[in-house]
């Protein structure tokens, strides 16, 4: 099959490596000229440098070359750029299937689900879980949830491998929901290695976190099961604990006494954890819940409050 993967940074090319070795054809849209040049030239990511790009994947930072032959097209840019993104590719889409692997929300806390649906011809898909794309690309065995409508059985014939299970869900509401604020959680145990609060404070922290995310995806229509599944409870152990995990290191430096906008500036890659706590603060006055564990990672970031402090009062 010749897929098209929107976005060339770490999890666009482990995607892209995993699928080549089913033997797909990839074509890499990387809006970044240099780092698209590099990767085709050097059959290297700069931001994954253990990926070895196959002969069979091909890397323009022109979209129109990206979408010759696209029979199936994953999205794996930024969460704040899905939407401008979608609609520059428009005009290069027909009817083919379209799978966002992009976490977080749209503008206006939407579901990126339903923007890419109100723009596309095809159907829609998500496909989440504990999947770091320094691992996945090596081959290491991994396992997500693909989460839509009618078509998802050939569709997990594209994605799984021996190495790589895919389990299917009818909760597209449900998968995103835990994508999105699963990273908070990561930022938060950070902060708790940073202070050296221990392991019994990051267990009960992660806990409790994932029943705020939970109440919130209730709320919003999701599946109760869905959060102790692989999108939900899989993801939240796997960036709470890996050293892979970018909000986890962001969350470790505040949690040593450092300001946050250095640790941000000095990052290559985007913590959208750092923008889901404020994107949940809204959630919360939304559908008025109270929300102790995000609320006070909130505090603890842009509040300056002491995460000794906060720890008592969750």
């Amino acid at each position: 099959m010749h897929i098209t993967i929107l976005g060339g940074g770490s999890w666009g090319t482990a995607l892209a490596v995993h699928l080549a070795r089913n033997n797909h054809h990839l074509n890499i849209w990387e809006f970044v000229e240099e780092q698209a040049r590099k990767m085709q030239d050097e059959r290297i990511c700069p931001l994954l440098p253990d990926a070895k790009l196959q002969d069979t994947i091909f890397i323009s930072p022109v979209m129109e070359k990206a979408f010759a032959n696209a029979e199936l097209v994953l999205i794996a840019v930024p969460s704040h750029t899905v939407e401008s993104t979608i609609e520059q590719a428009k005009k290069f889409l027909g009817t083919q299937p379209v799978i966002i692997c992009s976490k977080g929300f749209a503008s206006n806390l939407r579901l990126l689900s339903d923007v890419a649906q109100e723009k596309v011809s095809g159907k829609v898909y998500c496909f989440y879980g504990p999947t770091h794309a320094e691992e996945v690309c090596k081959g290491l065995f991994s396992g997500a949830v693909l989460a839509g409508g009618s078509g998802k059985a050939r569709l997990r014939g594209v994605l799984e491998s021996p190495s790589f299970h895919v389990e299917l869900s009818n909760d597209i509401i449900g998968v995103q929901v835990c994508s999105a604020l699963k990273n908070i959680l990561a930022v938060f145990i950070g902060v708790l290695d940073g202070m050296q609060a221990g392991d019994n404070a990051k267990a009960y922290v992660m806990t409790k976190g994932l029943e705020e995310i939970k109440e919130i995806g209730l709320q919003w229509g999701a599946r109760r099961e869905t959060f102790y599944g692989l999108a939900g409870l899989g993801d939240v152990i796997v960036t709470c604990s890996s050293r892979h995990s970018r909000n986890r290191h962001v969350g470790e430096q505040v949690g040593q006494g450092r300001r946050l906008d250095d640790v941000l500036a000095e990052m290559k890659m985007v913590a959208e954890g750092v923008t889901a706590v404020r994107e949940a603060i809204h959630l919360k006055e939304k559908f008025q819940l109270e929300l102790p564990v995000i609320t006070g990672l909130y505090n603890i970031l842009f509040q300056q409050k002491n995460p000794h402090d906060v720890l008592q009062e969750i």
